[in-house]
């Protein structure tokens, strides 16, 4: 059994020794490991590998590891583990002054722990879930020592989908319901083997991960919908725009391939991005940019090169991405990593 393997699977006796052997902040590929030995590591640990918090209470002789794996450009999967007991808060002061537009989704797997957001409490359960939002304040309660799996999703991929998603944060999905079982053996197995997938497949897994969180978060609010109940073009609409953000790495993305792949005509889907003020090439051309940008100001990415970033959000040389970035935000790719502490070409 891998040693990741041991941290999802084993008991609450698994030893800390399989996260000190690895190096505080290891980072091959897609994939991050950091490890904390100590409640102030944790607090940077934490923030780093998710977003900013802070921490409020927590053990002294704590062990805490955070294992992150990238699912596509913007997604991320995280297997946590921690020995000691914490309070951990998004306050309204980070909020305000370290925005960030993410959900994130926790896999609760063994422990004692609760999620309270918007004046709900949603005690943990092993094997159940809650949703909540980075955008407005919330605490993490750990009063033992814990093991969950985080997805991380930006917004519009959860909101496209859904609709009303604010509703579910902070309510607990239990464990013994369906959709909720699929998802968690989902993720788990995501957990188990995203690192010996290549890229394309694995972002082709974390979208099938976000549309099965969908259906779980739909099934929550009582409706079993498309996303926001649209109707007609509105829907169909929607549903371009959601397959745009799952495809952006594909070179293949286009008018024409929006299109076919939603059985209607080139002119037809124009018609729907115009009736926005906007068209098809300008959506993808926007949508790859953000992408781009969110990777290069993420501390977690900070391994992937330029044109790599460049790549990944489905640009065809490194040299049409810095063209387009400058337009788009009014300075070179490498002066905003540069910006956020990083100087990596």
């Amino acid at each position: 059994m891998t040693e990741i393997s041991a941290v999802l699977h084993g008991n609450g006796n698994v030893s800390t020794d399989c996260f000190t052997r690895e190096t505080p902040a290891a980072q091959t590929g897609s994939m991050a490991i950091h490890v904390a030995r100590g409640a102030d590591e944790w607090a940077r640990v934490i923030s780093e590998s998710f977003v900013p918090l802070s921490l409020v209470t927590m053990s002294g002789a704590v062990t805490g590891s955070v294992r992150s794996s990238a699912l596509g450009p913007a997604v991320t999967l995280s297997a946590v583990r921690v020995q000691g007991q914490s309070v951990a808060a998004r306050t309204s002061r980070l909020v305000r002054t370290e925005p960030r537009d993410d959900f994130l989704f926790s896999l609760h797997l063994d422990g004692d722990g609760a999620v309270v957001q918007d004046g709900h409490e949603a005690v943990l359960a092993r094997g159940g879930g809650v949703l909540y939002d980075s955008a407005r304040p919330y605490q993490l309660i750990f009063p033992t020592s814990h093991r969950q799996l985080v997805l991380q999703i930006p917004r519009h991929q959860l909101s496209d989908r859904v609709g009303r998603v604010a509703e579910v944060c902070g309510r607990a999905l239990p464990p013994a319901g369906p959709g909720v079982r699929v998802l968690a053996a989902c993720v788990r197995e995501l957990a188990e083997t995203c690192e010996s997938l290549t890229s394309t497949p694995r972002a082709e897994l974390g979208v099938t991960t976000v549309d099965l969180l969908a259906t779980v978060l739909r099934a929550a609010l009582g409706h079993d919908v498309g996303p926001r109940g649209l109707p007609g073009r509105a829907a169909l609409l929607a549903s371009m725009r959601t397959y745009v953000r799952d495809h952006l790495s594909d070179p293949r993305l286009s008018l024409t391939e929006l299109a076919r792949c939603h059985g209607v005509s080139v002119r037809y889907t124009s018609e729907l991005f115009a009736a926005e003020d906007s068209s098809p090439a300008a959506f993808i051309r926007a949508e790859r940019l953000r992408a781009a940008r969110r990777l290069l100001a993420d501390p977690r990415y900070s391994a992937l090169t330029v044109s790599t970033v460049a790549t990944r959000c489905g640009f065809a040389d490194r040299t049409t991405f810095t063209r387009a970035f400058v337009r788009a935000y009014g300075l070179p790719p490498v002066a905003l990593r540069a910006a956020h502490g990083d100087q990596s070409e």
